[in-house]
């Protein structure tokens, strides 16, 4: 299968998945715990539920950043201290306004919650296409990247392009890996 059929495939698997607290398997963890920055999706559509984890950070006074997409397939982390502050971007997705007093930089205390279609073996994964996460990760080594996803998500293999970056976990509504 090619990339764009895998990503039909899955995103017909996530659609029809049983709503499950995903998020909730990753608070126990030591990703978690050491975490003083998360940084986060805000779900959009069928996505894995991330409003939960974002109120949880919060109230755990963690230091909590949505992205926002700028242009040219860039995206930055802007700081939020409520849900409050997001609006739908060009295309329906909720981020904060872009403002440079609150773009925050990760680093080695940062869990970084990563979207996907499709998650392999090997923790690399099949996103919408954009390449933003790929391009982030790669200038963002040093944290923790988390992909979030159900269990139907997981294949053996995907296809991989150089530019693919894989997570360092996996966390499901079973598991992390």
């Amino acid at each position: 299968m090619n990339k764009l059929e895998i990503r039909k495939k899955f995103r017909e698997i996530r659609q029809t998945a049983a709503p499950s607290s995903i998020t909730d398997k990753i608070y126990a963890s030591e990703y978690y715990r050491l975490a003083e920055k998360i940084f986060t999706f805000v779900s959009y559509g069928s996505e894995i539920d991330t409003i939960p984890f974002i109120k949880r950070a919060l109230k755990d006074g963690k230091t909590t950043a949505v992205p926002v997409m700028l242009n040219k397939g860039e995206m930055v982390f802007i700081e939020i201290s409520s849900l409050a502050e997001l609006t739908p971007n060009k295309y329906g997705i909720p981020e904060p306004k872009y403002n440079e007093e609150k773009l925050l930089i990760s680093d080695s205390k940062t869990l970084i919650a990563v979207p996907g279609l499709a998650f392999d073996k090997d923790k690399y994964r099949i996103g919408y296409g954009g390449g933003y996460y790929d391009r982030y990760l790669s200038k963002n080594e040093y944290m923790v990247s988390a992909g979030l996803c159900y269990e139907a998500q997981l294949t053996e293999s995907l296809p991989r392009e150089e530019t693919d970056i894989p997570v360092d976990i996996i966390v499901t509504e079973g598991r992390i890996i």
